[in-house]
């Protein structure tokens, strides 16, 4: 048996980017995207499409949500080409929108056991920022800005408010929240992606709390960067260098290492499939910072 075999899971925040860089594995000297080909065209895999692909293939039906249909439909196809015996579902919803949320999280079939996995955020492409960039300094930050990055958390509320009379039903459910990294240790050009990030990993702590005796089993992932397209942009390549000099890491913006989007999506499978609950996860790509406080 498949470790997810009868499982559906639900994936919040699906998408691809085009590919504008290619970023190295510090050991093999591989890429660290996971490859995403349609009609001849390459695109990288966000969290959501890569932990799909890896679900998939552990057996579960997966339901993909994003507010692109095209990409969601793009996502299916290479999931359904590469695991020829993959079951795929996708629904195009605006996580906003909580009666439009509520509507079509109800429609999904309940013939077998619903997990979750959020992984809203910016490389989902589901929050439009400038140039893709939320390392930003102090006097560069907008109101929208700080809107479009708590809007993740507002969105991630109405998902769950949405989905728990159903987790309340099922003998045992699993929620993977995926926050980050940068949830829990600061930089410059971060203070509101830090604070949002933090917001996200503090809810999924506070919810697992509440939630663990009615055996809705809360796990909190929180990944370094990740090749999902946002870092291709100069402007964040040189940010992101800028970080990792303050933690004594280099300044060559072209020596930033990424993990691939498919290490986290291989270990939420793990989670989600574990004996234990196991309650928090932190992952970054080999040659990057591995620092857990500022």
């Amino acid at each position: 048996m498949q470790k997810l075999e009868n499982i559906r899971v639900l994936i919040t925040g699906v998408g691809i980017k085009p590919v504008r860089h290619i970023f190295r594995d510090i050991v093999t000297n591989e890429s660290s995207h996971t490859p995403v080909i349609h009609n001849g065209d390459e695109y990288k895999a966000n969290l959501g499409a890569s932990t799909a692909f890896s679900c998939a293939e552990a057996g579960a039906i997966v339901h993909l949500v994003a507010r692109s249909g095209k990409n969601l439909k793009i996502v299916k196809d290479w999931i359904t080409r590469s695991i020829p015996r993959a079951k795929v579902e996708i629904s195009t919803i605006d996580l906003l929108d909580k009666q439009e949320t509520e509507i079509k999280l109800a429609s999904v079939s309940n013939d077998i056991p619903l997990y979750w996995v959020q992984s809203l955020g910016l490389g989902a492409g589901t929050v439009k920022i400038r140039d893709n960039n939320p390392y930003l300094k102090i006097d560069e930050v907008s109101e929208e800005f700080i809107d479009a990055e708590l809007s993740v958390l507002k969105s991630t509320y109405m998902t769950l408010q949405a989905l728990l009379p159903r987790f309340r039903k099922q003998a045992e459910t699993r929620i993977c929240i995926v926050s980050s990294m940068s949830g829990i240790r600061s930089f410059v050009s971060g203070s509101v992606h830090n604070s949002a990030k933090g917001a996200i990993s503090r809810f999924a702590n506070a919810i697992s709390l509440e939630l663990a005796p009615e055996k809705i089993y809360v796990s909190n992932i929180r990944p370094g960067g990740c090749d999902t397209g946002l870092y291709d942009e100069n402007i964040v390549k040189s940010r992101i260098a800028k970080i990792r000099e303050s933690f004594g890491f280099g300044s060559d913006p072209d020596d930033i290492r990424l993990m691939p989007p498919s290490s986290v999506g291989k270990a939420i499978v793990n989670i989600l499939s574990s004996d234990g609950h196991i309650t928090s996860v932190n992952i970054v790509a080999r040659g990057q910072m591995p620092h857990e406080g500022s």
